[in-house]
């Protein structure tokens, strides 16, 4: 249960970028942090891809991947001040009527269950139950049973690649 990618408490103004966080308990945990631009990652496998403590504000997720993780996003609160944009989610079935790579539906990466076990932690040995199908397919009719404010709206239909930099970009902060 301790096994974190990348676990950040009361940080602001970084950026996490061009990473890979695979097969962890926790790809990347956030508390207390502010202003924290997370692009061009890789969560593959992991039991939490992120999780998002309500004390999380103004943090930007974008341009990601989010493949095979058991939770994309937990949050402990209902709310959340945290964007979320054009990432690549492997749950993700909506569709792309127009073709421009972005999907039309908007995406909801907290689901139901991961809310259940942040305010009870014994209820993860149901994870792989038919009661957890039941709920995440009564989630899908029922869309407000989960955070609202947790969405993507511009998921991308496609993986997002890495991008390359030969340079090497230091940034002095005066």
């Amino acid at each position: 249960s301790a096994s974190y990618g990348l676990l950040l408490k009361e940080i602001s103004d970084i950026n996490v970028n061009k990473n890979k966080f695979y097969k962890n308990t926790a790809g990347m945990y956030l508390e207390g942090c502010s202003r924290i631009n997370v692009s061009h990652n890789d969560f593959i496998d992991n039991g939490y891809a992120v999780r998002l403590m309500s004390n999380s504000v103004n943090n930007i997720f974008e341009k990601n991947n989010f493949i095979g993780n058991s939770f994309e996003v937990a949050a402990n609160s209902g709310t959340s001040l945290n964007s979320f944009n054009n990432n690549y989610w492997s749950e993700y079935s909506g569709y792309d009527l127009n073709n421009d790579g972005i999907g039309d539906v908007p995406y909801h990466p907290v689901k139901l269950f991961s809310a259940i076990i942040e305010k009870n932690r014994p209820s993860l040995i149901l994870l792989r139950s038919l009661f957890v199908d039941i709920l995440n397919f009564a989630e899908k009719i029922f869309p407000t049973l989960t955070p609202e404010t947790i969405v993507d709206n511009y998921p991308s239909m496609n993986t997002i690649p890495k991008q390359i930099s030969n340079k090497i970009q230091i940034r002095k902060r005066i």
